[in-house]
């Protein structure tokens, strides 16, 4: 049993949490939300059979106080830096050997920045963002991109074989590298998502049955893994229910943007995939599901009818939408 402050009860904070503790481990939590973290240690009380205890802190260095590694699970590098070395930060509550072990994206950058700061504490710190949305997040099956010194990534490696798949979880080098690894990844995530979404479009203005447009792009195309997971929300228009949100696709696209720039290197199409879930976002789509790009442009296609659901009759699409902003919004 090892003893696990964790911050961070969000969508994936919230399953991954859950799975150390039934995994026996004894954890105390903290979320900026304090309902999150109550919510979480009654259903942990309702469900428990013998496993790991949960006990809920009230600031973030009291949740650090006694472990032996603590976990972040939080929205952006900004929030992170907050939480850990901000006003009753983590790291006030951590003791010199202690791992931080941090699942947020980030960019690199910041990754480095929050180790420099804690190396003089004696607290060692890994990146580990990871790709997979709430589904692997409950089943333990995250792919996880690792970045830290040898000894630290040896000390949270049980852990996360209780988050993701082994097979999947790569220790690519000191700080920083699971954070570029994680960008990488969304750069190419993103960019199927957009010309599926373009692609998609098209089919439909030029004619083709919404259903039939997604079994020849399945079939016919590279992007055959990200229509089979977004085929119903693309037929149904309905994004609602987001596996990964718009916003933080978008936020990811402009942490590697921002990464490239720094690197003084140029990622001129991905410049333009940010513009468009720049633009995406500004219609207010933030907060559904990053296929809702698809919306965004059907929005700018005024001759495309949208799929009626149910059998009832098809509507015209609504009003051309505002172009997207510029990729600095």
């Amino acid at each position: 049993m090892t003893r696990i402050a964790f911050l961070g009860l969000g969508r994936m904070g919230a399953p991954m949490a859950r799975r150390l503790a039934d995994a026996g481990h004894e954890l105390t939590v903290w979320s900026r939300n304090r309902e999150h973290s109550d919510a979480f240690a009654q259903a942990h009380r309702d469900t428990a059979t013998g496993a790991g205890s949960v006990t809920v802190a009230g600031s973030p260095a009291a949740a650090g106080v006694g472990a032996e590694i603590a976990v972040t699970m939080l929205t952006d590098g900004g929030v992170v830096e907050e939480v850990v070395v901000g006003r009753d930060g983590l790291a006030s509550g951590l003791a010199p050997g202690t791992v931080l072990l941090d699942m947020s994206t980030t960019g690199p950058g910041p990754a480095r920045k929050l180790a420099r700061v804690l190396e003089p504490k004696g607290v060692e710190f890994v990146d580990a963002p990871v790709a997979g949305s709430v589904g692997p997040a409950a089943d333990g099956t995250l792919a996880i991109m690792v970045g830290g010194g040898d000894r630290a990534v040896e000390r949270v490696r049980p852990l996360l074989a209780i988050l993701g798949d082994e097979r999947r979880t790569w220790h690519l080098g000191p700080v920083g590298a699971g954070q570029a690894a994680k960008l990488m990844v969304n750069v190419v995530l993103g960019g199927v998502m957009a010309a599926v979404a373009e692609g998609f479009t098209l089919g439909r203005t030029l004619g083709l049955d919404p259903a039939d447009a997604l079994d020849v792009l399945e079939g016919a195309s590279v992007a055959a893994q990200t229509i089979r997971s977004k085929r119903e929300k693309l037929l149904s228009g309905d994004y609602q229910e987001a596996g990964f949100r718009l916003a933080l696709m978008h936020k990811d696209l402009r942490l590697a943007l921002d990464a490239s720039r720094t690197a003084r290197s140029s990622l001129p199409g991905v410049e333009r995939v940010a513009e468009l879930f720049a633009g995406a976002k500004g219609q207010g789509l933030a907060e559904q599901d990053y296929a809702a790009v698809a919306a965004y442009l059907a929005r700018m296609s005024p001759g495309l009818e949208r799929r009626p659901p149910d059998g009832q009759t098809a509507a015209p699409a609504p009003a051309r939408a505002t172009p997207p902003p510029g990729s600095g919004s």
